[in-house]
């Protein structure tokens, strides 16, 4: 079954915007970002993280709930490409990409959460919410993704995707 798939164009267009999102992480990582590139005088046991990130337990949920949910959306945006790039607009990517989507943004929320609950326990600002930049950058693939979750459910209600 998944053999006959291959050859739809809307899922060949969609396996290239993947590769190509994966290509520009790849470049990115082995070009101007290079994480691997070595130190004048690197540490003997390196830097270590940040003190604040170290030793909580939700330190080890939260970023990996965060991560699933920002690749997760990868599929989501792949089949979206490949819709218009095939003009197949109907409901037929948006019905593929359902689980996708609401596991991507399940994972995002429960990221969020609890990035918030830590930042209360550990920041003491005394609040969940703090609207810095990093907040900012998990809210908006939140909000992004929570509106077109929305837009998908009224467009299939209205009959508008037939």
């Amino acid at each position: 079954k998944f053999r006959d798939r291959l050859t739809d164009k809307l899922v060949a267009w969609a396996m290239l915007t993947i590769f190509v999102v994966c290509l520009f992480f790849f470049l990115l990582m082995f070009g101007p970002a290079n994480p691997f590139r070595t130190l004048a005088n690197p540490p003997l046991d390196g830097p270590g993280p940040n003190p604040l990130l170290q030793n909580h337990p939700l330190m080890a949920f939260h970023p990996p709930m965060l991560y699933l949910g920002y690749v997760g959306f990868t599929v989501p945006f792949a089949f979206a490409i490949a819709a218009l790039a095939t003009g197949r607009l109907g409901e037929g990517w948006l019905v593929e990409t359902r689980r996708w989507t609401l596991f991507a943004w399940m994972f995002l929320t429960v990221g969020i959460i609890l990035g918030a609950w830590w930042s209360h326990e550990v920041l003491g600002w005394g609040g969940y919410w703090a609207w810095d930049p990093v907040e900012n950058a998990s809210f908006l693939p939140w909000l992004t993704g929570t509106a077109f979750i929305h837009s998908v459910m009224v467009q299939e209600r209205r009959g508008m995707l037939r």
